[in-house]
């Protein structure tokens, strides 16, 4: 899930960069590792509304069938009910980036996020089923990230004082 919108922070970069140069690395990847957790709680307060970062809904699930077609589990609900915890997501923090990443495989998350091919069950003849996933993005930037971004820097200038 390292695509992302580049240019999402870009009117960032040249003024956290100076902030950021005049800081020791062990206090920039203390200050990196909080934007990161900023951003992680940010965007699992999405994942749990079903809320895309754009602010659009994500595209709901379909209704579940039996075998004989009848509905056994009706369309809509809550999505991703394990990625919804922190302790799924892990953080790992530099003294020059930061990035959010899955802690156990990629199974679920990334055919999602990117509308990927992925295994739903086995047919009455026992063949594998597969379908194409809508794409659902689940991390990214959204509207009051970068004021995340400008509330750790101003921790920075809290502390430095």
């Amino acid at each position: 899930m390292s695509d992302y919108d580049s240019d999402a922070l870009a009117g960032l970069d040249p003024w956290l960069g100076d902030i950021l140069a005049g800081l020791s690395p062990a206090k920039r990847k203390r200050a990196a590792t909080k934007l990161g957790q900023a951003l992680r709680r940010s965007n699992l307060a999405r994942i749990t509304a079903n809320v895309e970062p754009d602010g659009g809904k994500m595209e709901e699930r379909k209704a579940r069938l039996d075998r004989r077609g009848r509905v056994r589990k009706k369309a809509g609900g809550k999505m991703f009910r394990k990625l919804r915890y922190a302790r799924q997501w892990a953080i790992r923090a530099r003294s020059d980036s930061v990035e959010i990443t899955l802690k156990k495989g990629d199974g679920v998350a990334l055919v999602h996020h990117f509308g990927k091919r992925g295994f739903v069950g086995r047919g009455p003849d026992g063949k594998k089923i597969y379908t194409r996933y809508p794409q659902r993005r689940l991390l990214g930037f959204g509207e009051g990230d970068d004021q995340l971004a400008l509330d750790a820097a101003a921790d920075l200038f809290a502390k430095q004082r």
